[in-house]
């Protein structure tokens, strides 16, 4: 699945078939035979270079197929600490379906469809097939999936009207003319911050309808309550993603190529690792929901 999601990561946000043509080296364009394609196993043996050109293949690529191979192990493993195996397997398809979704998301603030679609499918299968009682296991998956995206639809739209609504109180307070002296020292960073208010209308969003559809994935495969209890996680690791990619240029580049405001972040990663790590804290005892 790891190289499988390699290929989608950079082939889905172009527009191009994940099936066809196969693998092919990026440097000489040569097709890329099974017995070459091994993941992790076929990098190591060839030093990272293509066999045919010596092209180096970015570590990048190997590391994802090896983030795919701890996350299955982790999912077989929670099974061995109390978890029921639908959960356990539920948060193995999750987990796994987040690498290429938060890759997409944070390079180009997109969340494909097809690869929620996916995970939500997957999930709904293993929740079921895994469960004592398929019928229970199956009605627990569809159920947490609508709580989940309806709780995620409902703050997306409320967000909206209080985002609205505050900027235009701001416009409504903000001083009209700016002393030279305001503009240094601590009152600058509180006019940079009135101006950012200032922005905020009817348009303007804390959560996109594409995070709305990952918890509809998430939900089937984790249960509502993880959903929910993991947009406080997702939004403290949010911020520090904000800071981060706030002191990298190419970020603010990579948003105005995207169509959205420069300083916005992708939500995405954030919500998923918030997902996973609350569904590791629910499902493992540490607190009760």
């Amino acid at each position: 699945m790891g190289s499988f999601f390699n290929v989608a990561v950079w082939r889905i946000p172009r527009k191009q078939s994940v099936v066809s043509p196969g693998s092919r080296c990026p440097g000489c364009g040569h097709a890329i035979p099974w017995y070459r394609n091994l993941p992790v196993l076929t990098w190591i043996l060839q030093r990272g270079k293509c066999a045919w050109c010596g092209f180096r293949i970015p570590v990048f690529y190997v590391l994802v197929e090896a983030l795919c191979g701890v996350l299955a192990v982790v999912s077989v493993w929670l099974t061995t600490i109390g978890w029921t195996r639908d959960l356990a397997f539920g948060w193995g398809v999750f987990a796994l379906f987040s690498v290429p979704i938060a890759l997409i998301d944070w390079e180009h603030f997109e969340i494909p469809d097809g690869l929620v679609a996916s995970a939500f499918a997957f999930g709904v299968f293993v929740r079921t097939f895994f469960a004592q009682a398929p019928a229970d296991g199956f009605l627990d998956s569809i159920r947490g999936a609508l709580l989940a995206a309806g709780g995620l639809y409902a703050l997306h739209f409320f967000a909206r009207v209080i985002l609205a609504g505050w900027g235009r109180l701001v416009r409504a307070l903000r001083p009209r003319g700016v002393r030279w002296h305001w503009r240094r020292g601590w009152r600058a960073d509180v006019l940079l911050l009135v101006a950012r208010w200032s922005a905020f209308d009817d348009d303007m969003e804390a959560l996109g309808l594409g995070d709305v559809t990952l918890g509809l994935a998430a939900g089937a495969c984790l249960g509502a309550p993880s959903v929910l209890l993991g947009l406080g996680p997702a939004a403290f690791l949010g911020v520090g993603g904000y800071f981060w990619r706030k002191g990298h240029p190419r970020s603010a580049q990579i948003a105005e190529a995207a169509g959205v405001d420069p300083l916005a972040i992708p939500f995405g990663p954030f919500l998923a690792a918030g997902f996973l790590l609350s569904a590791w804290l629910l499902h493992s005892g540490y607190f009760q929901f």
